[in-house]
């Protein structure tokens, strides 16, 4: 069970202790598995225990939901799982209520080509962005990489705010005022009621990371034809890829007019991570802590754990993750026949009853102008049927890790907020099967203008 008396500084401290401790599994490539022997990375205790692991066994235990019911742990691997259980954000949806737009005729209508993970989210979302306008008396809002704007023509229409987007795709903002146009005769033409009262305003425009705030206010006051002054607006971004997460609270924190953000990060291997940068660490608690992470380690923080577990427990899907043996050894076999050819970009093949070793090498290399000894592919099969579900295994230790390196990531920048004089709370809005990077951080500055 998840610890409330633990603070956040506590909480990631901890987490980061864990993190050094076991980055040499943590920063391992699964197709290295081979190359790099990753089954002597783990604990001895750890690999006695794993080795004969039932496939039921590995997805109770990551899945943090319930206790370990099958065989003894190892106290060091039950230390571990005990702690990402007490210190992490967890992960099973948030059961806070806010006051949803209820118009079922508008709602049926509106829902009719959006899919259902967009769907999902926005549900989610949007009375979040809903109530921190009625707290914060402000009802203007941005919206960040809004796409076709689903989200911001349910804040418009549904909810009843002034919405801006940034859209740095000129053709998915061509398309969302096209989509706003259509929306809005449509809703005339069916009488159907709404709340918006005025039009979306779609700035094909990338934020970029050097964007300073006054720049920003200005674009966003000048959309909204408001004075800079006293003009307040709200920001939201519905999954903001690497940088442009940070950026916006950057944005957020130096900016007085901005008076709240709600956001959904992903994409966290593509934060920049070198010291000064503008990816992590952002707090200063994180940074006076010399707080570093690599690209590896922010890259299993981006899987989804739980559609693991149920590939786990679905036995087709189960027998299909041989893949990624099929993946780590051909990557010895490329190694050995040149060291320049590790780490290259192959493309994906699924695993069938009918694919062979021999086929899944002569559908990857015929593009990378190889040809693999008849000799080592030929004695593939025997390794790769002896030992992938060991494979199988070390990626899913290695997924164990992932909510531990996202929390870190998150409450650092929590932290970052907070530096600036904001109440700010993470919440797992949003269902993590549907849509696994399912955290939502929402901050309102205690001093507005």
């Amino acid at each position: 069970m998840f610890d409330m008396h633990l603070t956040v500084k506590r909480r990631i401290c901890m987490c980061y202790t864990v993190y050094e401790f076991y980055k040499h599994i943590i920063e391992s490539y699964v197709s290295d598995y081979y190359v790099e022997n990753h089954w002597s990375k783990l604990p001895k205790s750890w690999q006695k225990y794993l080795y004969n692991i039932s496939v039921d066994h590995v997805a109770e235990l990551l899945n943090f939901e319930k206790p370990v019911t099958k065989g003894v742990l190892p106290l060091s691997l039950l230390c571990v799982r005990n702690i990402i259980i007490n210190v992490v954000i967890p992960r099973n949806i948030s059961t806070n209520s806010y006051c949803a737009f209820k118009n079922e005729q508008f709602l049926k209508y509106f829902w009719k080509n959006v899919k259902l993970k967009k769907r999902h989210e926005i549900e989610k979302i949007a009375p979040i962005c809903y109530d921190a306008g009625m707290k914060t008396n402000c009802f203007y809002i941005v919206d960040i990489g809004s796409g076709l704007g689903h989200l911001s023509r349910m804040l418009s229409y549904g909810y009843g705010f002034k919405v801006c987007t940034f859209e740095a795709n000129s053709v998915l903002s061509t398309l969302a005022t096209e989509l706003d146009r259509k929306f809005e005769k449509d809703l005339m033409s069916k009488s159907l009621n709404h709340k918006s009262t005025s039009q979306t305003i779609h700035i094909n425009k990338r934020v970029e990371e050097n964007l300073d705030w006054k720049t920003f206010l200005k674009m966003v006051t000048e959309a909204f034809s408001e004075s800079c002054e006293s003009f307040r607006f709200g920001i939201v971004g519905l999954h903001p890829c690497g940088n442009l997460g940070s950026t916006l609270l950057r944005l957020y924190n130096s900016c007085p007019n901005i008076v709240f953000i709600n956001m959904a990060s992903c994409c966290y291997m593509k934060l920049t991570l070198e010291p000064g940068s503008n990816g992590f660490p952002l707090s200063n608690y994180c940074k006076n802590n010399n707080f570093h992470l690599t690209y590896l380690a922010c890259e299993i923080a981006c899987h989804a754990i739980e559609n693991y577990v149920e590939k786990l427990q679905t036995h087709d899907d189960y027998y299909k993750l041989k893949i990624h043996a099929y993946r780590a050894r051909l990557e010895e076999i490329l190694v050995s026949i040149d060291s320049n050819l590790r780490h290259s970009a192959v493309c994906n093949v699924k695993y069938n009853e009918d694919l062979s070793f021999e086929k899944y090498c002569n559908k990857i290399v015929s593009k990378l102008s190889v040809v693999p000894p008849n000799k080592l592919v030929s004695s593939s099969e025997e390794l790769i049927n002896e030992t992938w579900k060991n494979v199988v295994v070390f990626y899913s230790i290695r997924l164990l890790f992932a909510p531990l390196i996202e929390t870190i990531i998150l409450f650092d920048r929590l932290l970052y907020t907070e530096d600036f004089d904001s109440d700010c709370e993470i919440m797992p809005l949003f269902d993590s099967i549907i849509s696994p990077r399912n955290h939502v951080l929402s901050a309102r500055k205690r001093n507005v203008i």
